[in-house]
This record gives structure tokens, C-alpha cells and sequence, in this order.
């Protein structure tokens, strides 16, 4: 529901000419209407793009803030906790360790994880 101030300012587009004024005058009017809405749509396109823009930009320093923060020794911390997994799983599939051992190994993991993840959040 509009309020009153809302109508107001809501233009109206008559399609038929008013008897006071001319068709070519009312033509030239209709012209110029369309010009100005056109104006405000590409006033709104680059309006829309400068937010654009202005986000790839904010996300471009956000991705730099955090890699430069993330420390070198990260991925190859990944790489071991990965190695330890896969072998606990293999040696537990091959009935080397038992499974109370696997159990305990992976939630110390997942502990672990969850610490570091704790941190970047």
C-alpha cells in the first residue's frame, strides 16, 4: 500500500494527448520523459557497478590480509595431520592398531582442528 506522499510523487503517463496542447508538443514532452528514465536507469547501472566494484576491491584485501596472516608452516601442518589419518586408517583396516586407538587418535584431531579453526574464524 503507497502513502499519500508516495502517489504524489508517482508519475503518471497519459497516452492520449490533452486537448490544450499540440500532438507535436505532447510528442516532444513524451520524448524527453523517456530520455530522463533512461538517464536514471544508466544512473542505477553505474551506481550498481561502482558497489561492484567496490566489493571485488574489499574482498581483494580481505584475501591479501589473510594470506599475508596465515603462517608458511600451515599447509605442510595440513599435509602431516593428512599423513597421520591415513595411516592410523590403514593400520586399523589392517588390524595393527585397535579400533579404541583410531578412536581416540581422531578425536584428538578433530579437537585439533577445531582449535585452529577457532583461531582464523
Amino acid at each position: 500500500m503507497m502513502s499519500r506522499e508516495q502517489k504524489e510523487e508517482t508519475p503518471h503517463i497519459v497516452y492520449e494527448v490533452p486537448p490544450s496542447v499540440d500532438p507535436e508538443t505532447w510528442a516532444n514532452i513524451q520524448s524527453k520523459s523517456i530520455d530522463v528514465r533512461l538517464r536514471e536507469i544508466e544512473f542505477e547501472r553505474e551506481k550498481t557497478n561502482a558497489y561492484v566494484e567496490l566489493a571485488r576491491e574489499g574482498m581483494n584485501i580481505l584475501e591479501e590480509y589473510y594470506l599475508k596472516k596465515i603462517p608458511r608452516i600451515t599447509l605442510p601442518a595440513y599435509i602431516l595431520v593428512g599423513a597421520v589419518v591415513v595411516g592410523a586408517t590403514m593400520l586399523t583396516w589392517l588390524g595393527r592398531v585397535s579400533g579404541e586407538t583410531f578412536a581416540f587418535l581422531m578425536g584428538t584431531i578433530v579437537g585439533y582442528i577445531i582449535s585452529i579453526l577457532s583461531k582464523h574464524i
